[in-house]
């Protein structure tokens, strides 16, 4: 079975008891409408032979059918609100699941696309279906009701039959694949717009505005022009069905008027056939479903999309004690058809400081997301203690392993639900000592309410924070703690002391660094160079690698043996 049916049939059982009973009161109500008029034509008959009007049938199936139809209203709005809910959990699920390859394949914009406008256009399966359902019902029944009451009044009506069938023709295939470039315009336009709220600093600065608002909108063209062709699509077949439609009424109506002259239809059955003619003109509004359909399968495929890759795998041995020692072998990463790492193979001893420095676009976080498990390499192998991170249990996996970024994002409510956020409570020990060491007590102690400021009004530099995610990393004290440049915008003095507090700490470091400072007080130093270990050891060592010193941005780092300067490359060094 194909994803996206899979995907469309989870969506039918994710609420099976509402959805059953939509389909119950659908039928109910298609039950009544078949009765009304059969209902109606007895009334009338009795009534002109002084008969015993069934009145009070007839208002019971009117009052049956009202609350039919209301009780389908409702229960449709339920059945689309739970499976758009069941869609987006799962799909936000599956997401998260995947390693940092799987979450760029898509744009922020386009994504959040796909899980809002596709998945509650998917969602209208289930209404879709049982309007489907119910009106093929109805249809049929008002077609065997004209044939019942009169067969000649009948088969007038089927001769218009196959010339809806030559209108409907293609539909659902055009409508599906119009949707899914609507959709795939507008999820552009989305990530244009969220790329450009992301920047909205760099373009007031640079006094773009308009030209940034004619960037963003630019798709509106190809959007509008996509609108544009379903709609005629679906004009095109309105425009042949309502002059078919006329056309068959009266025909229909003038054989049932000639049956009632002729002496083989009552006047009561006249009246019947006239109320069944518009039930089973129910026929000509499967162009219309189908078109419903159509869109629904054409977000139903943007929604595939999301989840062809499947989330990294992962295992479920539980990770053995140790101290953290890490080993690298035949790492290599390729990304965009450009190979990011090559042939990577490293030792890094339990419980040492390790610094990955090189020049920009070597590979540093790149290497660094692969060590912690954050992206699955193309080949290669990744051990924590002697077990391969691709057998381990993702929980052990994400206990054993901390992780400090550049740009850290605070989830939760406060300050203080940022710090400790976790797969697990964080005891108040750990607490104050993360604040302690990561230097951020001093700035959190000052906020109006402390940790219980709400993030919404935390206002705080690049520097302070990077130490609130410093802060989250060591409340897990975790036995591998990985620094992607966490520190780069943290003033000297201030990494210094972070720098000592992170050397007492007991577990492996690995340090992304831009700064001679950070790797001179590392124990050793892996140095990248076009996607590849060009060396590995102390820095005092590698000072003497021809290019190693250059790489920090110093011409030279030793005059006489000795250093001369330990300094931070241009630009940092400073809280922004």
């Amino acid at each position: 079975m194909r994803i996206e049916q899979r995907l469309l049939a989870g969506l039918l059982c994710s609420a099976a008891g509402w959805n059953a009973a939509c389909l119950a009161a659908a039928v109910c109500a298609a039950g009544t409408a078949m009765l009304l008029p059969v209902t109606i034509g007895a009334a009338v008959d009795a009534a002109l032979g002084d008969g015993m009007s069934p009145a009070l049938l007839l208002c019971g199936v009117v009052v049956l059918g009202v609350l039919a139809e209301a009780a389908t209203e409702l229960l449709d709005a339920r059945a689309t609100a739970q499976g758009t809910a069941w869609l987006r959990h799962g799909l936000i699920g599956r997401i998260l699941s995947f390693d940092l390859r799987g979450q760029s394949r898509f744009p922020q914009g386009d994504m959040l696309s796909r899980l809002l406008q596709s998945a509650a256009e998917t969602a209208r399966l289930v209404p879709s279906t049982v309007g489907a359902i119910v009106s093929l019902i109805t249809s049929l029944g008002g077609i065997t009701a004209l044939l019942l009451i009169d067969a000649w009044t009948g088969l007038t009506f089927l001769l218009g039959v196959p010339l809806v069938w030559l209108i409907s023709r293609g539909f659902l295939r055009k409508a599906t694949v119009l949707t899914a470039d609507y959709q795939r315009v507008h999820g552009e336009l989305a990530d244009r717009f969220v790329g450009a709220m992301q920047g909205i600093r760099t373009i007031r600065a640079c006094g773009t505005t308009e030209r940034e608002a004619v960037r963003v909108l630019r798709p509106l063209a190809a959007l509008r022009s996509s609108g544009e062709r379903f709609w005629r699509m679906q004009r095109d077949a309105s425009w042949h069905l309502s002059l078919l439609a006329p056309l068959l009424h009266v025909g229909v109506l003038a054989t049932a008027a000639h049956g009632v002259t002729a002496g083989r239809v009552s006047p009561g059955e006249l009246l019947a056939a006239a109320g069944y003619l518009s039930l089973a003109f129910g026929i000509f509004r499967q162009a219309g479903l189908l078109a419903q359909f159509g869109q629904i399968r054409g977000s139903a495929s943007r929604l595939r999309a999301l989840l062809d890759g499947g989330p990294a795998p992962t295992g479920s041995e539980p990770l053995p004690r140790g101290g953290g020692a890490l080993r690298l072998r035949g790492i290599r990463v390729a990304t965009e058809g450009r190979t990011v790492l090559d042939s990577v193979d490293l030792t890094i001893p339990a419980g040492s400081e390790v610094a990955i420095v090189g020049a920009s676009g070597v590979g540093k976080s790149t290497l660094a997301a692969v060590a912690g498990g954050l992206l699955r390499p193309d080949t290669g192998t990744v051990d924590v203690d002697g077990m391969d991170l691709a057998k381990a249990d993702p929980v052990d996996l994400r206990e054993a392993i901390g992780y400090a970024f550049e740009r850290p994002v605070l989830l939760g409510r406060t300050v203080g639900e940022a710090i400790g956020y976790a797969d697990r409570d964080i005891d108040d020990a750990a607490f104050r000592s993360a604040l302690r060491d990561s230097r951020a007590d001093g700035f959190v102690a000052r906020l109006p309410q402390r940790l219980d400021t709400p993030l919404q009004e935390l206002h705080v530099s690049g520097g302070e924070l990077q130490r609130l995610g410093l802060a989250r990393a060591f409340c897990r004290e975790p036995r591998v703690l990985i620094l992607d440049d966490a520190t780069s915008s943290v003033d000297m003095a201030t990494e210094r002391l972070i720098t000592r507090a992170l050397a007492a700490r007991p577990g492996t470091k690995l340090i992304v660094a831009h700064r001679m400072s950070t790797a001179a007080r590392a124990d050793l130093v892996v140095w990248l160079r076009d996607g590849r270990v060009a060396a590995f050891g102390p820095h005092r060592e590698l000072l003497h690698r021809p290019g190693y010193a250059e790489g920090f941005g110093l011409p030279s780092a030793y005059d006489d043996g000795e250093p001369v300067t330990v300094a931070s490359a241009p630009g940092r060094g400073r809280e922004e």
